[in-house]
């Protein structure tokens, strides 16, 4: 089995395994069985059986198959701004935990309503990772590169949809008011206008830390996965 056909199998035990196991037929036996913490446990492990294999696979076999484009030299500047707002959304959701994420289900606490990113879209993580592949689509020409990098943008897509109907599903406490208020695409509640953008709420240290991470990352790249980003 060549490279390109190993990442499309690792990309489809981990999305397989990732949206199987929380769909809601899935996850709640388990839930039952295992208790909530054991489940996540669980979850994670699985995910990190997957994922770690996958990363293996492209880089030992960076660059792996046809060349689909020759990327523009402006291309280069764009990915990098792209880059950049990734890691800002990353930052950003990473310090806004989601009122009906992973985190208020373990310790439930009256509903707020959405604050910071998530104004701009419920799913930033996702939207952080959609933008990181495609960024690394428009400068990594080979289909390789298009399996890995693109899986990330396809998968955040998946995966944003899929959570939100298991969320419809269960009857949390803020999670119909949620789904409301907020949108899956980015700004869509904005332009709609249930929402608007609080730049108040936004949280100073994450963007520090943010635009700290990707100066590193700018200079660290070469050496650590090579190419110039």
């Amino acid at each position: 089995m060549n490279t390109t056909a190993r990442l499309l199998l690792f990309w489809m035990m981990f999305a397989g395994t990732h949206l199987g196991l929380s769909s809601l037929a899935v996850r709640r036996p388990l839930i039952k069985m295992m208790g909530l913490r054991g489940f996540k446990s669980a979850y994670t492990l699985v995910a990190l059986a997957t994922f770690i294999p996958l990363m293996v696979v492209y880089f030992r076999g960076k660059h792996a198959g046809a060349v689909l484009f020759t990327p523009e030299p402006g291309l280069r500047l764009v990915a990098e701004v792209l880059m950049l707002a990734a890691i800002v959304i990353l930052a950003q959701g990473l310090a806004t935990p989601s009122p009906i994420g992973s985190q208020a289900e373990m310790q439930p606490s009256p509903y707020r309503g959405p604050r910071g990113i998530q104004r701009v879209t419920r799913h930033p993580m996702n939207l952080a990772f959609g933008t990181f592949g495609v960024a690394h689509c428009l400068v990594n020409p080979t289909a390789g590169d298009w399996i890995f990098f693109g899986g990330f943008t396809l998968f955040a897509l998946v995966s944003a949809w899929h959570q939100d109907a298991r969320m419809r599903s269960e009857a949390r406490e803020g999670v119909g008011a949620y789904m409301k208020e907020t949108s899956y695409w980015p700004f869509a509640a904005i332009l709609g206008r249930r929402q608007r953008i609080a730049y108040e709420e936004f949280r100073p240290a994450a963007l520090v830390v943010a635009i700290a991470v990707y100066t590193a990352l700018r200079y660290l790249h070469p050496r650590l996965f090579g190419g110039d980003w």
